[in-house]
């Protein structure tokens, strides 16, 4: 399927199917997002190598291992970055419904 390069990391498209989608996300020396991103659905995302550090508005940062996983609710500003900064690689698993929109705010 489609791979899309961006400066925050490459999303391939893993299944666009009728009632769920499913993405896989590299962060090799990416660059942080300026600000938040907001999902209008649940995302859940699983951490398949490296490590990810998670900043949720109003919540104090955390970062999820290889293994973990986690749900973003919908409606959560969020952005999520490769750690530590100068470590490994990270890939993860982006799983939401089908239609699910992300936005960059």
């Amino acid at each position: 399927m489609a791979v899309r390069e961006t400066p925050y990391g490459s999303v391939e498209e893993l299944h666009l199917g009728g009632d769920l989608e499913a993405y896989r996300i590299v962060k090799i020396d990416e660059e942080i997002e300026p600000g938040f991103a907001v999902m209008n659905r649940d995302d859940l995302v699983y951490v398949e190598r490296g490590a990810l550090r998670v900043e949720i508005e109003g919540r104090e940062p955390f970062v999820l291992e290889a293994g973990d996983v986690f749900v973003i609710p919908a409606g959560t500003r969020f952005r999520a970055y490769r750690w530590p900064r100068d470590g490994a690689p990270c890939a993860f698993l982006g799983i939401c419904p089908a239609g699910a929109s992300f936005e960059r705010l």
